[in-house]
């Protein structure tokens, strides 16, 4: 019987580009390996998964207690296809049950972050030194491909980073469905609530957190824009072209007016703050295109978003661009901004890492809630 990997083991596993996948032997079977020594020398689980590894079992009579080993109970039905195959010798579970498990002992802007990277066009993993080492010899030996549909971001100074460009794990309707299936089972509920918040199509870490800071309502914290639309494609026209010389470019966040007359795209800047990195395009080219096409330009920075008074002053720019009036934050409000921003600026390398120094129930009960949605 296959180990069936869950909760930080699955989401590092989803977290790790298939080209470094294709480097990592198969874990030993657990009848062959009863005294899990295998798989404690096993540089699959020992490097790239981490110590302990977390397994998902259906039944109370099978949860045992090996040193390298820790065990989620799942009583009940499991979603639908919600446990996968791998070619390294377990199984895990899929994404969103990935996230749900997690969801145990994380608080609800954790799991929106961790829902936000899976239904992102992007991921963070931060190699150990042994694998990065590994890799690199791999590709300069060209015994692996580097077409594997994962393309790993540079960072500002050139060299690579922790940010990997790929499609979504998890579509819109995907997640629709789970939480369907989840509703009436312990956390499902909440799983609903929070993934109603969640932006569909983020190429990094930087545009989730000003997608929330500018889309969430205000009593959770945000600035109660609607209708944001992350990375919008927009075709050139002629003479836009011409100052690109591209055909076609995207908009890191799109903001309209209640009418749709006025348009705002907000372009992110630096801190490896694109998916799309080394794509070309100069930021003042770029710029002057979209303005050509009739679109409001603003250039938002992390420092920016990260600093109160500097995103207050971003908020009323682009409320007089969009002719919409700003209205001052209640002392509720207020309130809610800084307990999202006490839990929103993460090191996205450690999303989802379990903390056994403070309880859940009271990290919970001091953290930002979606919640309060509801209301």
């Amino acid at each position: 019987m296959k180990d069936l990997l869950c909760d930080i083991s699955a989401f590092r596993y989803w977290r790790l580009p298939p080209q470094v996948r294709a480097l990592c032997p198969p874990l030993p079977r657990p009848e062959e390996d009863r005294q899990r020594y295998d798989l404690a020398r096993n540089p699959t689980a020992a490097v790239a998964l981490g110590f302990p590894l977390y397994t998902l079992v259906r039944t109370r009579n099978k949860r045992t207690c090996p040193a390298s080993i820790r065990q989620r109970l799942f009583l009940g039905e499991l979603p639908r296809e919600s446990v996968l195959e791998t070619e390294h010798g377990f199984l895990i579970t899929s994404p969103l049950l990935t996230a749900f498990i997690m969801s145990r002992h994380l608080t609800d802007l954790q799991l929106l972050l961790v829902l936000a990277e899976m239904c992102g066009l992007f991921a963070v993993c931060a190699l150990p030194a042994a694998l990065e080492a590994e890799l690199s010899r791999a590709i300069d030996s060209g015994a692996i491909s580097t077409t594997f549909g994962w393309v790993r971001c540079p960072s500002e100074d050139g060299t690579a980073s922790n940010l990997w460009r790929r499609d979504a794990l998890v579509l819109g309707g995907d997640l629709h469905r789970f939480c369907s299936d989840v509703c009436g089972i312990r956390y499902g509920n909440r799983f609903r609530e929070v993934s109603q918040l969640v932006p569909l199509g983020a190429a990094s870490p930087f545009e989730v957190e000003a997608n929330l800071l500018l889309a969430l309502p205000r009593s959770l914290g945000g600035e109660g824009f609607c209708g944001i639309e992350l990375n919008v494609e927009v075709i050139l026209s002629t003479s836009a072209r011409a100052i690109v010389g591209k055909s076609r470019v995207y908009i890191d966040l799109l903001l309209s007016s209640p009418d749709g007359r006025r348009q705002v795209a907000i372009e992110c800047q630096g801190k490896a703050s694109h998916g799309r990195a080394g794509d070309g395009l100069r930021d003042a080219d770029r710029m002057t295109a979209l303005q050509a096409m009739g679109y409001d330009v603003l250039l938002l920075t992390h420092r920016q978003i990260s600093d109160e008074d500097r995103f207050r002053a971003i908020v009323k720019a682009v409320c007089r661009m969009l002719d919409a009036e700003y209205r001052d934050k209640s002392s509720d409000e207020q309130r809610a901004e800084a307990l999202l921003r006490s839990e929103l600026f993460i090191d996205w390398t450690k999303l989802g890492v379990i903390d056994g120094k403070m309880p859940v129930r009271h990290k919970m009960a001091r953290s930002w809630t979606a919640a309060n949605l509801s209301e």
